[in-house]
Order: structure tokens, then sequence, then C-alpha cells
């Protein structure tokens, strides 16, 4: 999906952030929660459930971090800002009607 960057106008693909939509990010932090559940699996109280408690959130991020590398990224590689928007959505078109701006083929 081509997008465009509402700040420099730069027509072409977004990308991500360090930690948004990361893949390598998403298995670490999934591997991180998976370890120290592991490391912890016989002992259910006091600190420990603390630890457990980290370890499921540290796996939720991560599963939501692995679904956000699948959609398109939103900061523009030319200026850095989180603003590209998808040319096909209703959005984009009004954006891009608004601004008179002519797509290449």
């Amino acid at each position: 999906m081509k997008q465009i960057c509402k700040k420099c106008l730069l027509i072409g693909h977004g990308r991500h952030g360090f930690f948004s939509g990361n893949v390598y990010i998403a298995f670490s932090q999934i591997a991180l929660g998976v370890a120290l559940i592991a490391i912890n699996i016989d002992r259910l109280s006091g600190p420990e459930l603390i630890i457990h408690i980290l370890a499921a959130l540290s796996i939720v991020v991560g599963v939501l971090n692995l679904l956000d590398s699948r959609k398109p990224g939103r900061i523009c590689p030319r200026c850095n800002k989180a603003e590209m928007i998808v040319i096909e959505t209703q959005e984009g078109q009004k954006f891009i009607k608004e601004n008179n701006i002519s797509l290449p083929q």
C-alpha cells in the first residue's frame, strides 16, 4: 500500500519505529515472558506472582507488537515524522484533493 507523508508529501512506504512493529523486539518480548514463567513455574506466591504477572504482560505486549508489524509503518523515511497515511483510504483521498497533489502512475 502506497502512503503519503502529510508533512513533506513523500509518496512511498512508511517505516516502523524501533520498538513499534519491530518483529525482533516482538519475539524478544515473547521469549522473555516465556523464560520468566519457565524459571518460576513451581512458585506462585509472593514476589514470584508479580514476576508471573510481568511475564504475562511481556507476552501480551510482544504479541501486540507482532500484530502491529503486519500494518504499514507510519513514520516517513524522509522527514522522520509519524504522519504517513495510506493513499487508498478516505483520509488519504481527502488529503490529496485538498492539497491538489498529482500521483505518479
